[in-house]
């Protein structure tokens, strides 16, 4: 799960929002391992169906926040929080982000061949990039030009620029090119995607009635 969360949190800019919802697994197509995604406009949610009963993840406003419960408490953490606590939800500890994330893109090329993936067809590319951490990688990715396609992977980049405050190499290439992607490499891939408006209420920023210190001393502990 956390090299899945670190892998979607990688790639497009973001621009103009529609809604949608769509559930990403990791390489192996494990349906322990989703995430599902549902957004309205700039609003992102992001669950963790087999952690379900810890959270989820919000973007309202340009800002992002953990929905927790604690005690039978309903709390919500601010951004500044999540790297205390996203590993509890089966997310990636902000530390760890640098080995998933594009320092530089040295090549992106079409290999000359198709793959379908979640029932949409996309061409074939070889990456070969360099993360945060120096390290030179190479991963096969599957992309496409199709609207919803792209459409998914710059909502998730709204969190991912909120959560790491840095831009990605990655992100702009395929951005400058059109496309979206729909599997990168073993990390990860769309399960579903439909273009379908999710009910504005799952988006909703609950009210807290729970105490956020004496959680997060909780997590620590």
């Amino acid at each position: 799960m956390r090299r899945l969360l670190a892998a979607c949190l990688l790639c497009v800019s973001a621009s103009a929002l529609a809604d949608g919802q769509a559930t990403l697994v990791d390489g192996s197509g494990d349906p322990e391992s989703a995430v599902t995604a549902r957004w309205i406009g700039d609003q992102l949610r992001l669950d963790f169906p087999r952690h379900a009963a810890k959270g989820y993840l919000l973007l309202r406003d340009g800002k992002g926040h953990v929905v927790t419960n604690f005690g039978g408490q309903t709390v919500v953490l601010g951004i500044r929080d999540v790297q205390s606590i996203a590993g509890q939800l089966g997310g990636q500890d902000l530390s760890d982000l640098g080995s998933y994330q594009a320092q530089q893109v040295l090549s992106l090329e079409p290999v000359g061949t198709r793959e379908s993936v979640a029932g949409i067809e996309g061409e074939v590319y070889r990456l070969d990039w360099i993360t945060q951490e120096g390290d030179r990688r190479e991963d096969e990715l599957v992309l496409s030009q199709r609207p919803e396609v792209i459409e998914l992977l710059r909502v998730v980049d709204r969190y991912q620029s909120i959560l790491s405050g840095q831009p990605d190499p990655v992100a702009a290439r395929l951005e400058q090119q059109g496309l979206g992607l729909l599997r990168f490499g073993d990390k990860f891939q769309v399960a579903s995607l439909t273009a379908t408006s999710p009910d504005p209420a799952l988006l909703a920023l609950p009210s807290q009635s729970g105490n956020v210190g004496e959680l997060l001393r909780s997590v620590i502990q």
